[in-house]
């Protein structure tokens, strides 16, 4: 990218309001074939707090709506959104060949991703796969995903015991969440080199909304304009890039959630909380995505479904989308109504006019399509 391209992009990041006009005369297009729905893969994360038999209830309203890929790992809730989703397809008969299961593990114990937790093993690892399948009631995984990384532990043992894995049976395709590209390009030239399975998946944060800090430890993110190029290496290498917190906890949902003036002086400068409480949570999730750039991005999305008749959480989906035919999303819902909603982005897609604003943070014509310009000939 070019010294100008950074001048123009930061320009245009820092200080939104300056180029902000109405936005008018951009935003949908229809598509001529739907969007298959193996790209909006359903996220189980929060199983556990829909309350009685209403996660049962969910996934059966789920699949009737064409979701057929299901996000889980062994640390959602302590393994209880595998358990319940392993409950469901056992009680309901599912026939397995008509879903995908994604999980994760390699984090053992650790909730949060701390990067001094306790080392990955061979052993450890096929311990949390076994604990997975089991509480799934299936005797595969179609893809298997080491849920962080760790720096600690060589590139080439992860690709040994993952080749391992696949070989026995026990998983279809393995990926990796939260690594660098640095890193994941180690994990496909060993594997490559040496006649194994390569990683086909890479789990990100991928967002309208540009986190400004790590969302959570350890994580990381692919949602900021400079991105792009490790996305289209990411498709160059047949790896597909499945993003997590597409909707920004909400912020690219609700319109009115955490207005600027809402949010408190501590979140951004005050202590922060104990690991794990309330508190802790919402000042990570504040600071990442609370930022001016962010909200202006919000208010562009706010005019264009507003335009469109969609949702904004519609909207902020199908940005990520347009990333790539091999980007997929994670999608949260908790009442069937929101997934009728995520359901019916399959018909559509942004037109470039809004992507480019939506990118720039503005809607001023001759900065927009400088930035434009810039991103394209990366």
């Amino acid at each position: 990218m070019s010294p100008i391209s950074h001048i123009i992009l930061s320009v245009v990041l820092l200080y939104p309001a300056l180029f902000s006009i109405c936005a008018d005369g951009f935003g949908l297009t229809k598509r001529s074939e739907s969007r298959p729905m193996d790209r909006l893969v359903f996220g189980t994360v929060n199983l556990p707090n829909v309350p009685g038999d209403g996660p049962l209830q969910l996934l059966d309203d789920a699949y009737e709506r064409g979701f057929c890929r299901f996000d889980l790992a062994r640390t959602y809730g302590g393994g209880k959104s595998e358990g319940i989703f392993g409950k469901w397809l056992k009680e309901r008969n599912i026939d397995r060949s008509t879903i995908q299961i994604v999980t994760k593990g390699g984090m053992g114990k650790d909730k949060y991703g701390n990067p001094d937790r306790e080392m990955c093993t061979y052993e450890s690892l096929s311990s949390e796969l076994n604990a997975s399948l089991e509480a799934l009631y299936t005797d595969h995984a179609d893809l298997y995903m080491l849920h962080r990384d760790d720096l600690r532990i060589p590139v080439d043992n992860f690709v040994n015991w993952m080749d391992d894995l696949k070989r026995k049976g026990y998983i279809q395709r393995w990926g990796v969440s939260n690594w660098s590209l640095p890193r994941i390009h180690e994990a496909y030239t060993y594997a490559i080199e040496n006649n194994m399975e390569p990683p086909t998946g890479t789990s990100p944060q991928l967002s309208l909304a540009v986190p400004l800090s790590d969302v959570w430890p350890s994580t990381h993110s692919l949602s900021c304009p400079s991105k792009l190029e490790e996305i289209e290496w990411y498709r160059q290498h047949g790896i597909e890039v499945m993003g997590w917190e597409a909707l920004a906890k909400g912020f690219m949902a609700v319109p009115t959630l955490w207005r600027q003036h809402e949010i408190h002086y501590s979140t951004f400068h005050g202590p922060e909380g104990e690991l794990g409480s309330d508190l802790w949570r919402l000042q990570r999730i504040q600071r990442a995505y609370c930022t001016p750039q962010n909200y202006e991005r919000r208010k562009i999305s706010i005019q264009i479904a507003k335009e469109s008749g969609l949702s904004l959480a519609q909207v902020a989906l199908l940005y990520s989308l347009a990333k790539g035919d091999h980007v997929s999303v994670l999608v949260g819902a908790d009442r069937t109504a929101h997934l009728d909603e995520m359901a019916a982005i399959r018909d559509w897609s942004l037109d470039q006019e809004a992507l480019d604003c939506l990118t720039a943070a503005s809607t001023k014509p001759s900065l927009v399509s400088k930035v434009a310009t810039e991103l394209k000939s990366w």
